[in-house]
């Protein structure tokens, strides 16, 4: 059934105990074991109990966790690194029990949690199908039925009867995945692993996974792909030191899984300069055109905010309808709320799926922008070539502060998804000036 739970978690933890020394470790365990001869809650219970927890503690990789996913759902999962995404991954595979809550699973589930696992590196390859097919529950007789399409999948040839341990890690991954997509799990895990191997397999990985997704089975992903998480999935989960961040769409967990990379830039010399008046005009076509009261979604604590933006086309009338290769006028009028030393701006373009199609803003542009002081106002004018295919299109736009010692990473102040729809139509002429998503640049000429 297409609405079946098959995983429920329910104030999920995962404690680990960390001693202070080795002695201390040992006295910790003789003191729990003296507790255990007395009655819980007696004084000697109680005392030798807070003995024994001096010399340790404890340490949550994941703090009260909860959350359902169904059947055909594609699920991801980002965080930092440390942030518990490959412990709640184990917990839901079953390879690790949890210090409190619980976790339901629900079907077979197959799981890619770190290359090379489940395989004995003395064994080949072809055995270690087998031995892996029996650890999802396959009889020697199905494996046997599947295994030329898992040899097909792996595509490594005679490797396939070497021992594992002659294997490059791409070989490794290779198989891993092949087994793991072909016995028909109810639930695919997996984390990080299609970061290894040529671009060729990934594709063809991607694919399948899409393929076992639209069949009805659930995909949790874990990737520092963001691309990638936005293209699989439908819905994704923001983990950050242990406890859930955001739960919902992958485009809003993306834009605050970036947040989190520096909570706010070191203290640098300010651009000097001064900004430009605003147009009274403009301010006022902007404000009457203003595309933010429809946005999917925003996010930041506003420091620069965008009090405003719109689209328009090249004679000044607003719009979000154009003809592929014409050029969209996108206005955004930015007031700060606090000082900022260098303030930047920016715009991504993604398609009808999700995907990111382009991103740029004024660092990419070299266009530098002079602090700004609280209530200073600033309107920017991004004039965009829309060398897109015919489609439908969302924007989203943000502001920022870089961090100078880093200018691709910093502080989102405003940050907002979901903006149009933008449409773009054929062009009017013959043939069409480019196929593909983006036109990218391309001459030709006699050798």
């Amino acid at each position: 059934m297409p609405n079946t739970v098959l995983i429920e978690a329910k104030g999920l933890s995962k404690a680990y105990r960390l001693w202070k020394n080795p002695s201390r470790r040992l006295a910790t365990l003789l003191f729990e074991l003296a507790a255990e001869v007395f009655r819980e809650g007696s004084a000697p219970h109680r005392f030798l109990s807070g003995r024994a927890a001096r010399g340790c503690r404890d340490f949550f990789a994941l703090q009260d966790i909860s959350f359902t996913i169904r059947r055909g759902e594609a699920t991801g999962i980002i965080g930092r690194n440390g942030s518990g995404k490959s412990t709640l991954l184990q917990l839901i595979a079953g390879t690790l029990k949890p210090s409190s809550g619980s976790v339901r699973v629900n079907g077979r589930v197959s799981a890619l949690l770190e290359l090379g696992s489940g395989f004995n590196p003395d064994f080949s390859g072809r055995e270690n199908v087998y031995i892996n097919g029996a650890i999802y529950g396959l009889t020697r007789a199905e494996v046997e039925a599947k295994m030329g399409e898992i040899i097909a999948f792996a595509d490594i040839g005679d490797f396939l009867d070497q021992p594992v341990k002659t294997y490059s890690s791409g070989m490794m991954m290779r198989l891993a995945f092949a087994v793991a997509v072909n016995v028909q799990p109810d639930v695919l895990i997996i984390d990080e692993a299609l970061s290894v191997g040529d671009v060729f397999f990934s594709q063809k990985c991607f694919q399948r996974i899409r393929e076992i997704v639209n069949r009805g089975a659930t995909l949790i992903f874990v990737s520092h792909d963001a691309a990638a998480i936005q293209s699989l999935c439908s819905r994704a989960l923001l983990l950050n030191q242990g406890r859930m961040a955001y739960d919902g769409t992958p485009e809003e967990c993306v834009s605050r899984y970036f947040n989190l990379h520096d909570p706010k830039p070191s203290a640098a010399a300010p651009v000097a300069g001064a900004h430009p008046p605003v147009n009274a005009d403009l301010r006022t076509a902007v404000l009457s055109a203003n595309l933010l009261p429809a946005a999917k979604s925003r996010h930041g604590d506003r420091t620069i905010e965008v009090l405003a933006a719109a689209v328009f086309d090249g004679q000044g009338a607003p719009t979000l309808d154009f003809e592929m290769m014409h050029h969209a006028v996108i206005r955004m009028l930015l007031r700060a709320n606090g000082p900022v030393g260098r303030p930047s701006a920016g715009i991504q373009v993604h398609d009808r799926m999700g995907n990111l199609v382009f991103a740029a803003g004024t660092k990419q542009l070299h266009f530098s922008l002079s602090a700004l002081s609280k209530g200073d106002e600033i309107l920017l004018e991004f004039r965009l070539g829309l060398t897109l295919y015919p489609g439908t299109y969302t924007l989203s736009l943000d502001t920022a502060e870089p961090n100078p010692e880093d200018p691709n990473i910093g502080t989102f102040f405003d940050r907002i998804g979901g903006l149009g729809p933008l449409t773009v139509s054929r062009h009017s002429g013959g043939v069409f000036p480019f196929y593909g998503t983006a036109q990218l640049p391309l001459e030709v000429s006699y050798g």
